[in-house]
């Protein structure tokens, strides 16, 4: 055999990672049901993301969800329908018709939580995706939030299997503070507190104290001022 050897062309694979890697050689080990799951979670935080704008909507719209039934097949209508207005030809790409094939295989406490996030998101009319800002390094945007008569509620979904940080939410009222409290004159010690994080294995609820959320507040305020000096010198 005289041929000259060369290797095949896969620049369309450059610089991305495959599912089932060599570089991440754990599945090595992997019996048949963990590989199973290993190809289901490669959809689970895209799932996430379309549950998050699913449940974002039906707030938004004022709209409760009464079962779980109805609130997976909407998820599925709506996935379908935004997987088809952005084909060209109105045609569900195969990832999309994927997402939608594995909705109803997530587990059934996923969707009971999305349910409760909804319903508590239109009973105390929060409103969704709402950014706080600090400055250009530190800023996030919380799931939902409402702030009235000195009271802030945020509350955070959760659609997959790891287990939440309530410090997550804590650190959204450290901004929200931050943001609003001189342009409308409150100090985080005037307000009272409410986070919640809905997941798959309830709902959990904290009230942080005035103390938490200003060390926080402390903390931001330290980052930022070492991270602008760093990058001033640059």
């Amino acid at each position: 055999m005289n041929l000259k050897f060369t290797f095949a062309n896969h620049d369309n694979l450059r610089g991305t990672h495959a599912l089932f890697s060599p570089s991440q050689s754990s599945w090595l080990n992997y019996d048949e049901e963990k590989i199973a799951s290993r190809v289901f979670n490669q959809y689970r935080n895209s799932l996430g993301t379309e549950i998050h704008e699913y449940a974002s909507m039906k707030i938004d719209q004022n709209h409760k969800i009464t079962n779980t039934k109805s609130l997976v097949d909407g998820v599925e209508e709506y996935i379908y329908t935004k997987y088809k207005f952005l084909s060209n030809d109105l045609n569900v790409s195969s990832y999309g018709m994927k997402l939608i094939k594995n909705v109803r295989l997530l587990p059934k406490e996923v969707f009971e939580a999305v349910r409760f996030y909804i319903n508590d998101g239109v009973g105390y009319k929060m409103t969704t995706e709402q950014p706080l800002v600090y400055s250009e390094r530190i800023y996030g945007t919380t799931d939902a939030i409402s702030f009235r008569e000195n009271f802030l509620r945020i509350h955070d979904l959760k659609t997959g299997d790891k287990p939440a940080h309530i410090e997550q939410l804590y650190t959204y009222a450290a901004l929200f503070c931050l943001e609003y409290g001189k342009t409308y004159g409150f100090k985080p010690r005037d307000l009272s507190y409410e986070c919640r994080i809905y997941q798959w294995d309830g709902v959990t609820i904290e009230n942080p104290t005035p103390d938490i959320i200003d060390s926080i507040i402390e903390q931001i305020i330290l980052t930022e001022k070492v991270a602008y000096g760093i990058e001033k010198e640059d």
